[in-house]
């Protein structure tokens, strides 16, 4: 990697770090669009490496705010989901996946603008579980259906609790994806590319959180769900051509 690239891949990955550190998703959004342009091995394990070390970072700044109720029943469907992903994206193009998934995850945000809040139980914790793994999985993007689950949560526990479930669920997404042989060097050094960025990011960003924590948290994850869904979308019709 030249020293213009090292540069890109520096202020993207300190961008992303600071948007996942003050809402508790949105990296992989930020930085895989241009990421996979200079490096295609960045998508999905580097991602999903740096994405893993962000949230035991923010987990244990926001530890005291994490609700452990009901975490079992998304990570069930996370690992099912991640499961499912790994047998699918050996035998099945992804982008078949990302396409669907990225439209219901369009529709579940314009869902939740209409009809306002939901409310967290066991079968939705599970199915959005379900619905992380695989995406998470399959695009390195895992985070709009628990963000969207948790969205009238406050600012604290949101961060709180996401990222205690993303350390785990990520993680299982990683190992998985080991298993059939996408866990190499070449992601490693990827991944220590991004490191010192992306941990710089992250002490940078509680300064972001006062601002969100003043009610604008739930319009932040809105936002990031729907970007997230578009560039799921776009990527897999670009496929396509």
């Amino acid at each position: 990697m030249d020293l213009s690239a090292f540069l890109i891949v520096f202020v993207v990955a300190l961008i992303g770090a600071i948007v996942q550190g003050s809402t508790s998703m949105g990296y992989a959004l930020t930085v895989a669009p241009v990421l996979m342009l200079i490096n295609p091995d960045f998508v999905p394990v580097p991602i999903l490496m740096s994405g893993f070390t962000l949230s035991v970072y923010l987990m244990i700044r926001e530890r005291k705010s994490i609700i452990v109720t009901g975490l079992g029943f998304s990570l069930v469907g996370r690992v099912l989901g991640a499961i499912i992903a790994t047998y699918l994206i050996v035998l099945i193009a992804p982008k078949y996946f990302a396409l669907v998934f990225g439209a219901l995850i369009l529709l579940a945000v314009i869902f939740s603008l209409m009809r306002g809040k939901w409310e967290i139980n066991q079968p939705r914790l599970f199915l959005a579980g379900l619905l992380s793994g695989i995406m998470g999985t399959l695009a390195s993007i895992g985070s709009p259906p628990m963000g969207l689950l948790y969205q009238h949560q406050s600012g604290k526990v949101i961060r709180g609790t996401l990222s205690a479930y993303f350390t785990l669920g990520t993680l299982i997404s990683i190992l998985t994806l080991s298993f059939v042989g996408k866990l190499t060097l070449v992601e490693w050094k990827l991944y220590a590319w991004m490191f010192p960025a992306f941990t710089i990011g992250f002490l940078l960003s509680k300064y972001v959180t006062k601002y969100l924590d003043k009610g604008y948290t739930r319009a932040a994850i809105l936002l990031i769900s729907a970007l997230s869904a578009c560039f799921v979308i776009l990527k897999a019709l670009l496929s396509f051509s």
